[in-house]
C-alpha cells in the first residue's frame, strides 16, 4: 500500500491568519490516498481526527509527516 500524500499550507508568522491562531500555522489543503488522520490532541484530549480544511499545530503536522509524504506550501501576507 502506498503512503498517503498530504498537502499543507503553512502560514508564516506575519500572515494575519497565523496571528489570529497563534499555534495553528498549518492547514491541510489536500489528501491523496487517505480520508482523515488521527493526531494527538491538545493538552487534556486523547486524539483528534483531522481532514481537509483543518488547522494543525507544528507537532500535529510533524506527527502526520511520520507516516505519509508531505508537501508544504508557504503562504505569505500580500
Amino acid at each position: 500500500m502506498k503512503d498517503p500524500i498530504v498537502h499543507f499550507k503553512k502560514y508564516v508568522k506575519t500572515h494575519p491568519s497565523a496571528m489570529l491562531m497563534s499555534n495553528s500555522h498549518y492547514e491541510i489543503t489536500k489528501i491523496e490516498g487517505a480520508v482523515f488522520f488521527e493526531v494527538a490532541g491538545e493538552e487534556g484530549k486523547k486524539t483528534r481526527v483531522v481532514s481537509v480544511g483543518d488547522r494543525l499545530t507544528e507537532d500535529q503536522a510533524y506527527e502526520i509527516s511520520l507516516n505519509s509524504h508531505v508537501v508544504v506550501e508557504p503562504c505569505y501576507p500580500n
